[in-house]
């Protein structure tokens, strides 16, 4: 069962990312959805134990979302196609 819902989660994501290429914002929404609890998470670890703000890990995944969607509209990401591609990016 498990790997039904991986194969189907990579599949919508790949078409999610088709989608942001195209300038789909609908798709762009999905991606938000489906990893910015991840990584928040992901970046508060890394900024573990360092002088910071509260909602410096929030500011940073906005601002890794907003490079992405302007770099994948804007053709940078040709080779991008699925959910383990993102996520990499993502934490870049």
């Amino acid at each position: 069962m498990q790997q039904l819902s991986s194969m189907s989660e990579s599949r919508n994501v790949s078409h999610w990312i088709d989608q942001v290429k195209d300038g789909d914002s609908i798709a762009a929404n999905q991606i938000w959805q489906h990893y910015y609890d991840r990584l928040v998470r992901s970046v508060r670890n890394k900024l573990f134990g360092q002088n910071r703000a509260v909602s410096d890990e929030e500011d940073i995944v906005l601002s890794v979302f907003d490079s992405f969607y302007s770099a994948a509209q804007k053709g940078r990401f040709p080779d991008l196609s699925d959910r383990d591609d993102l996520w990499r990016l993502l934490l870049k």
